[in-house]
């Protein structure tokens, strides 16, 4: 079961569905407009870090973009 959990991207895992990138952008203060940039900036990347290493937790990456925007 904790494997079908996490590829539906529950918690931190990569990569997460897109409704919960907008319910966390929400929970923090943000948009549901700046969840779609963050989103789809990070699908073009193919959530990989610039090493090219797959991201391991997407919250992380996420309330950074969330605290300089």
């Amino acid at each position: 079961m904790k494997k079908k959990l996490s590829s539906l991207g529950l918690g931190s895992q990569c990569p997460p569905d897109e409704t919960r990138v907008r319910i966390y952008f929400l929970q923090h203060g943000s948009t549901v407009n700046e969840a779609g940039k963050f989103f789809d900036h990070c699908t073009v990347k193919r959530w990989a870090n610039s090493t090219g290493q797959l991201i391991k937790n997407w919250k992380r990456l996420a309330w950074t973009w969330i605290f300089y925007q």
